[in-house]
């Protein structure tokens, strides 16, 4: 889930990169502009390029801890129980439903999962001014490098582990053919600057951003205020369908919700040249998805 501090990291890039360009309106000007516009979405590739999904492929047979730090058993060694009155999917009560989905997660660490995404939208200050037209006018070059800029990964995406019954506001199973079919519809959930990638209802299912202020490590350039700014990430319409085979192995599946970020008072100043900016507000939209077997 890393990769998605692309997004966040372009954002701030762009915003930086705006305020020495005010009142730039020579052809000079607009060559600088497009050559540092260029060089923003190359970095912003390159970047994603090197956050592999090191966190999201953590191996699932660490320890867990619980709230209050005590260690509980790893995922990995207990499948959960899954008592049932009724062979067919389709009786099943959530609580089932929800422990069938983890234990085929927790079967299926050896599978190859696709992570993709597509900005669209992103403004700041309304829209308003140099820095509103000049994100109006690098946005289709943000949108090509997410797009062409997909990531594989070993095994299911989230927290699974963690999932529990009220993470989810809907669930149901059916059979097709020799297959199992499970579609959950998750609680939405806004995170702020210093989330975790697998907590909250979005991140036990699907995983979510995690900790923006790391945004500051990639970008050692900048000084970035992030404790007197105001970032929420929503992430909405997070659902999840998989087709699972006869031997509890997800075999195709789909992951997917739409991130919000709201940006307010985000101050940012480079080191070593002169350049300060205040965004005063900003957002952005980006559609996240997951595949297993190109999707189902």
């Amino acid at each position: 889930m890393k990769k998605i501090f692309a997004v966040l990291t372009a954002l701030i890039m762009l915003f930086s990169f705006t305020a020495c360009n005010n009142g730039g309106e020579t052809k000079e000007n607009e060559t600088s502009t497009t050559t540092a516009a260029d060089s923003v979405a190359e970095g912003m590739t390159d970047i994603s390029s090197d956050m592999n999904n090191d966190e999201q492929s953590t191996e699932i047979s660490e320890i867990v801890t619980d709230a209050n730090g005590e260690e509980i058993t790893s995922a990995e060694t207990t499948l959960t129980d899954v008592p049932t009155e009724s062979s067919n999917p389709a009786d099943w009560t959530k609580e089932q439903i929800v422990a069938f989905y983890r234990n085929a997660a927790i079967k299926s660490k050896s599978v190859k999962s696709t992570q993709t995404m597509l900005m669209t939208e992103i403004v700041a200050n309304d829209g308003n001014g140099f820095l509103g037209t000049l994100i109006e006018w690098v946005t289709p070059i943000f949108k090509a490098a997410l797009k062409n800029n997909s990531t594989e990964f070993d095994g299911i995406t989230g927290g699974y582990e963690k999932l529990v019954p009220s993470d989810v506001k809907s669930a149901k199973a059916y059979k097709s053919g020799d297959y199992t079919v499970v579609e959950m519809t998750m609680v939405e959930q806004t995170d702020g600057i210093h989330g975790v990638w697998s907590e909250g209802t979005v991140g036990h299912a699907i995983s979510v951003v995690g900790d923006i202020s790391v945004v500051q490590e990639e970008l050692p350039q900048f000084y970035i205020d992030f404790d007197n700014a105001d970032l929420k990430l929503h992430y909405t319409k997070p659902n999840l369908k998989v087709k699972i085979n006869k031997d509890g192995v997800i075999e195709k599946g789909t992951w997917s919700y739409i991130l919000n970020v709201e940006i307010e008072n985000l101050y940012i100043e480079a080191k070593k040249l002169p350049i300060k900016v205040m965004v005063e507000n900003g957002y952005g939209s980006v559609d996240y998805k997951v595949t297993v077997g190109g999707g189902f």
